[in-house]
């Protein structure tokens, strides 16, 4: 196995979030483990996997789903790491992220209700949620054009790029920990080019969700 990812950071400040209203018809809501069938009914509706054993994997890291419905179900949501860590695991860092951070992944908007503005309603209505100013961050493979610009529209900016080649499933060279994340913990965050031992790629697989 090889493979390469470039992959570029985004931040959005704390404090730049103004309330996006949401359509008429339209709702914010929070789910939880107890709705990994909706969760993954909605996935699969829109050609996603639904992958229930890694649905339930996210929650049990500590992750958190914010979505919005209308009567026909969900059609935008996206989930974060809130005060959890959030495991890199192109990188094998895992950087703690206090009630200060919020580390979004894998937003969708069903296409027919893109160009509305429903992913900045999301993050404004989450954000409203919780009493501390939150700093939104994120990652983005570098060809993934379109999730660039969205990030970009949604009022992110690039904070920096960071690479990674993995070579089978013990040799990793990548780039060293930029300073403007949180000090990450993990496998020797600090060296460049890590050969991961039998404990290390068990522990390492434990991570991903």
């Amino acid at each position: 196995m090889i493979e390469w990812n470039r992959i570029i950071l985004f931040g959005r400040d704390a404090g730049t979030l103004k309330l996006t209203e949401l359509q008429p018809g339209q709702r914010f809501l929070e789910l939880h483990a107890t709705d990994v069938e909706r969760i993954s009914a909605a996935d699969k509706a829109h050609g996603r996997r639904g992958d229930h054993k890694r649905i339930l994997r996210r929650f049990e890291h500590g992750l958190r789903y914010f979505a919005v419905e209308e009567e026909r179900g969900l059609i935008a949501w996206f989930w974060v790491a809130h005060g959890v860590p959030r495991y890199f695991d192109e990188m094998a860092w895992r950087l703690p992220l206090d009630k200060r951070h919020v580390w979004g992944r894998d937003a969708y908007v069903a296409p027919d209700r893109r160009g509305h503005r429903i992913l900045a309603a999301i993050m404004d209505h989450a954000s409203a949620s919780e009493d501390t100013p939150m700093q939104f961050l994120s990652d983005v493979s570098s060809i993934n054009v379109p999730s660039r610009r969205a990030h970009k529209a949604l009022g992110f900016r690039e904070l920096g790029t960071v690479t990674s080649l993995a070579l089978g499933s013990r040799l990793l060279i990548r780039s060293r920990p930029p300073e403007f994340l949180p000090a990450p913990t993990g496998i020797r965050p600090q060296e460049r080019v890590l050969w991961m031992t039998k404990g290390e790629r068990e522990w390492h697989r434990a991570q991903i969700a």
